[in-house]
């Protein structure tokens, strides 16, 4: 019986190693892909958040520019009253 050497067929080898290389790399992007929409979302998520408070803010200084809205704060919640008048306690 004649034993047969075995040889590396270095064109399987390599072209084992490309296709190794190339799945690594379309995992890895799909990875980092994944994180920069999750990223996204949350980024859409705050800057909604964020247009709705400064919508409310709008409101309150469109507000707090009327004479009636600044009395009605200032008896409610600072107790003021115009001269002459007798303050009422609860």
């Amino acid at each position: 019986m004649v034993k047969r050497k075995y040889r590396l067929n270095w064109f399987r080898v390599v072209m084992i190693a490309i296709i190794l290389y190339t799945v690594y790399v379309c995992v890895n992007q799909q990875l980092q892909y994944a994180a920069i929409s999750r990223e996204i979302e949350a980024t859409k998520t705050q800057l909604e958040q964020l247009q709705q408070t400064n919508e409310a803010m709008g409101q309150e200084k469109q507000k707090l520019s009327t004479p009636a809205h600044v009395e009605k704060l200032a008896r409610e919640e600072l107790g003021l009253v115009k001269p002459g008048e007798i303050p009422y306690v609860r």
